[in-house]
């Protein structure tokens, strides 16, 4: 039992990792646009072979494509999620409330955490390997910085899974800013598989009553979720002022020891 924990702890533990070589903004544009365009490519054509099943009318045909071809048709929906973290694309909600209506509520938030977790550990690689530069080719510096897990560390972790939980976060740029900290990915599986259950729950749940013809209840759950989100949004604000004031201040303090010393 105690080398169980002992493999549990290291497991979970932060990584020490180092870029390997330091790749130009220029590099890392073109390797997230080459697949971008690739994936792109690959949506068109899947959207052209299966546009008959794309309308209301053809909701049920869908349904028994999917239901007689289960395991292809989870594989290209599990893609799509990945898809949808690495490149955003999609928007996630659009894709969980696809989900719900096509897999139900309880498969849809399955394969909706899995495809999610596969694309965030690609995020996290590729992070890794191409460094802050690749990031910040994605996104802008400010927003990258304004980001509390990358200042601090002590409540790093509570962080994660409080950014994760709450609905209305830019969950897509804090996966790319965790693979500039030192987080295991199994930590990270773990904290965020947690956090995201409610929210993708909440989508895939309105997707299946909309599915079913269950139109008032799908619609109060969506207008519920918009609420969630909006005040979820507010705290996420509330979370990054704090954050910048700390870090002003802790910016100041330094100044002034340094006044001091001289």
């Amino acid at each position: 039992m105690g080398k169980r924990k002992e493999k549990a702890k290291r497991l979970l533990a932060d990584k020490h990792f180092e870029e390997t070589k330091h790749y130009s903004k220029r590099t890392a544009a073109t390797v997230i646009s080459v697949a971008s365009a690739v994936i792109c490519i690959l949506a068109v054509i899947g959207a052209i072979l299966l546009r008959d099943y794309f309308s209301a009318e053809n909701l049920d045909k869908l349904q028994v494509f999917v239901s007689e071809h289960w395991l292809a048709g989870t594989l290209i929906f599990m893609s799509i999620c990945a898809t949808q973290v690495i490149i955003a694309l999609i928007p996630g909600e659009a894709v969980e409330i696809a989900a719900g209506v096509i897999f139900g509520s309880f498969w849809g938030t399955v394969l909706c955490l899995v495809g999610i977790m596969t694309g965030s550990v690609i995020v996290i690689l590729l992070v890794r390997k191409f460094g802050r530069r690749f990031v910040e080719s994605l996104y802008p510096r400010e927003k990258i910085d304004a980001l509390p897990i990358l200042h601090n560390t002590k409540r790093r972790n509570f962080l994660i899974a409080l950014l994760f939980f709450i609905p209305g976060t830019p969950k897509d740029l804090i996966t790319y800013v965790v693979g500039l900290t030192e987080v295991s990915i199994p930590m990270y599986i773990l904290l965020t598989t947690l956090a995201r259950v409610p929210s993708i729950l909440m989508s895939t749940l309105g997707g299946d009553a909309f599915g079913e013809g269950q139109v008032v209840k799908g619609i109060i759950i969506f207008a519920v979720a918009a609420l969630v989100s909006g005040l979820g949004y507010l705290a996420y604000l509330l979370i990054q002022k704090i954050s910048n004031r700390r870090k002003k201040k802790q910016k100041e303090d330094g100044e002034e020891q340094s006044d001091l010393s001289e």
